[in-house]
């Protein structure tokens, strides 16, 4: 039976601008102090009436958008259309969704509403191709819909043991994501406030978290002490509220993934449309040999911000390797043939030395220009090479597992970005191109870099550092990959 309905009514937020926040939280105020004689009310309607107008037009417009959106599903497709002056449809089949997530954060459980996000292979971008708020019942109808289209052989489920979820999240959450997590919740603001307000809402809770803690640290550690702290502490309840209940069932053709208590999240991805399969380690994981497994699919992840493309979250290698094996059974196990040459070994400490020739550089500036600021400036400097320290230890590593391998139409890439190490396999027919490149210092060695570009909805690049040239070509020759070769540095 053919569902049709308009979106919630929670979409208006989204159709305002952000001016309509700087209108309505002024006028509210000044509202809400004033007495209750009618003179005084006259006076305000007279002091504010141009902005009471803009505020009108503002709802009004945004009003006019919400009915212009409406959308209808049945057993077999979805259709959205929207328009005011020139009408638009858009008619997804269920057959050709790659990937359909629908996420429930916690104001919209309150509100019953629903985010539902639908991508197919025909995006060109890293987001969906549909979305559309829903009721939370029309949301659960159509995420039955689409289920009841896919073959119903259930086949694999895991849910990950909590208490070791909750020791990982503990021992294993990373400070740095947790920074980028505050960063994207910034910018996700700046969508609503205009950007005054949110700097100055963010800088006066910063000064008064630093206030307090200088009480017993100077400023400057307080600074620095609060930012590690608040990054670590909300990457583990980032970790913990996201994955909590995670459960993944595979059937014959699609994976279904739920978790989160804050944000309840539904997926369910296509396999066939799935581009390769990701194990991710910090270096203290890796020490443990403990990893999270994740994927690359269409639609996957673009849902936000700080969306991820977990399926499995951090748990260990017997767990990885018995879902790997029931999830991924055509997927050969990551086997590396092709290493990192020995002589490229001081290329992986670039980077490093870098990120620590600069803040001492800085120091010693400071130094002689502006000698007052030696107490301030020496703790400082000490604390920030401490990311180009632990950034050696990674790539010291990563010189001993860095390398490819290829074994029944997959390719394995071993590899360090920064602070995380990753194991991607990836079949053949997912490989877009192959680039050969040679910096002036490895043409004097004769060792080269690989740049593996695969299949996704932005540009994906998985960079192999120090492979030895000849043995690069070899490689890429006898499992029919094309290259294209290319002298200049990265």
């Amino acid at each position: 039976m053919e569902r049709v309905g308009r979106q919630h009514p929670v979409r208006l937020l989204s159709y305002t601008t952000r001016y309509f926040w700087l209108l309505i939280i002024p006028l509210i105020r000044s509202l809400y102090s004033l007495t209750l004689e009618i003179d005084a009310f006259r006076a305000w309607i007279k002091g504010a009436w141009l902005d009471l107008l803009v505020l009108a037009a503002i709802i009004c417009f945004a009003w006019i958008r919400w009915l212009s959106v409406w959308f209808s599903f049945d057993s077999e497709k979805i259709v959205l259309r929207r328009g005011v002056y020139l009408n638009v449809e858009d008619t997804v089949y269920y057959s050709q969704i790659t990937t359909l997530s629908i996420k429930q954060s916690l104001i919209y459980r309150l509100l019953g509403a629903s985010k539902v996000y639908i991508a197919t292979n025909a995006g060109n971008f890293n987001s969906a191709d549909v979305t559309v708020t829903m009721t939370r019942a029309d949301a659960d109808r159509f995420y039955e819909a689409v289920k009841g289209s896919r073959r119903k052989s259930l086949n694999y489920s895991v849910s990950p043991n909590k208490l070791r979820l909750l020791l990982f999240s503990l021992l294993f959450s990373s400070t740095l994501s947790g920074v980028l997590i505050i960063i994207a919740l910034l910018l996700e603001t700046g969508e609503v406030f205009d950007r005054e307000i949110e700097a100055r809402i963010f800088l006066d809770t910063l000064t008064e978290a630093v206030n307090r803690v200088a009480q017993y640290l100077p400023p400057i550690i307080s600074l620095i002490t609060i930012v590690l702290a608040g990054g670590w502490a909300l990457s583990f309840i980032t970790n913990l509220t996201g994955f909590w209940g995670f459960i993944l069932t595979k059937c014959s053709d699609c994976l279904y993934v739920k978790s989160g208590i804050l944000t309840k999240s539904r997926h369910v991805i296509l396999r066939s449309k799935i581009n390769y399969f990701d194990l991710k380690q910090s270096f203290a994981s890796k020490v443990f040999n403990l990893s999270s497994l994740h994927v690359n699919c269409s639609g996957y992840g673009s849902t936000g911000r700080d969306e991820m493309t977990v399926i499995l979250p951090i748990t260990t290698r017997k767990e990885i390797n018995g879902t790997l094996k029931e999830v991924f059974p055509e997927y050969p196990r990551p086997k590396v043939e092709l290493k990192s040459d020995p002589r490229s070994y001081g290329g992986f400490y670039f980077w490093p030395i870098v990120f620590a020739i600069l803040p001492a550089a800085g120091f010693i500036a400071i130094y002689y220009l502006l000698p007052s600021w030696y107490v301030v400036a020496y703790p400082a400097v000490a604390i920030t090479v401490i990311p180009a320290i632990w950034l050696a230890m990674c790539k010291t590593l990563s010189m001993f597992i860095t390398g490819l391998g290829f074994k029944d139409g997959y390719l394995t890439m071993r590899y360090s970005r920064l602070f995380t190490f990753h194991t991607v396999v990836a079949p053949k027919d997912r490989i877009t191109k192959i680039v050969i490149r040679q910096s002036p210092f490895q043409r004097m060695g004769g060792s080269c870099s690989a740049a593996v570009y695969t299949s996704s909805d932005v540009k994906t690049k998985h960079y192999i550092y120090g492979l030895r040239l000849d043995k690069a070509l070899a490689f890429f020759e006898k499992n029919g990959f094309d290259l294209y070769y290319s002298e200049k540095p990265r």
